[in-house]
C-alpha cells in the first residue's frame, strides 16, 4: 500500500512540474529584442489625440524614433511618406519624435513641411525613448500582427526596407 502511496505521490509531482514547465513557455516575455513583445505605450500627437500602441493589434507596424534636427531622421522621411501612402491598409508608421532640442512649434512645421499623414507623436519626457534604449536616431522597430517584434533597424529606412518588411510580415 505504502508503495501504490508513494507512486501516486511522484506521478503527481511530475504531472504539476509538466504543468508548470508548459505555463512557463507560454508566457511571452515584453522587452525591446527581436522576437520579444514589444512595450506598450501611449503618447500624443501635436493636436492633444493620444494613440497607444496596441491600438495597431493585427497590423504592421513601424515604430521610428526620430528628431527634427537629424539628418538620417529628414532623408528617411519622404520615403516613409511614399510608403505608407501606398501600404497604409497593411501597416502602420507610428513616428516617435524624441524631443530633445525640439519644441511642438519644429514638430508642428515638420508635419507640415513633408506632408505627413501618419501618426506623429511626442516623447515629451523621455519615457518612451529609455523605455526602447534608443541611442542613435532614427531607429526603427519593426512588430508584426501580434505585437512582437521582427526586426530593429539603426539608422534611415529606406522605402524598399519597407516593402521588404511588409512582404515578409504584412501578409
Amino acid at each position: 500500500m505504502k508503495k501504490w502511496i508513494a507512486i501516486i505521490v511522484l506521478f503527481v509531482f511530475f504531472a504539476y512540474m509538466l504543468w508548470e514547465h508548459m505555463i512557463e513557455r507560454q508566457t511571452v516575455t515584453t522587452g525591446i529584442q527581436i522576437g520579444m513583445k514589444a512595450p506598450d505605450f501611449s503618447l500624443e500627437t501635436i493636436d492633444g489625440k493620444t494613440v497607444q500602441l496596441s491600438q495597431f493589434n493585427g497590423k504592421v507596424v513601424i515604430v521610428n524614433f526620430w528628431a527634427t534636427w537629424c539628418p538620417p531622421c529628414r532623408a528617411e522621411m519622404p520615403d516613409m511618406q511614399t510608403f505608407y501612402e501606398k501600404y497604409h491598409n497593411q501597416v502602420e508608421i507610428v513616428a516617435v519624435n524624441v524631443m530633445v532640442r525640439d519644441s511642438r512649434e519644429k514638430v508642428s512645421q515638420f508635419i507640415k513641411d513633408y506632408r505627413l499623414t501618419f501618426p506623429v507623436v511626442l516623447d515629451v519626457d523621455g519615457h518612451v525613448m529609455k523605455q526602447y534604449e534608443i541611442q542613435p536616431i532614427p531607429t526603427s522597430f519593426i512588430i508584426d500582427r501580434q505585437g512582437m517584434i521582427r526586426d530593429k533597424q539603426i539608422g534611415p529606412l529606406s522605402y524598399e526596407q519597407m516593402v521588404q518588411y511588409v512582404e515578409k510580415w504584412g501578409e
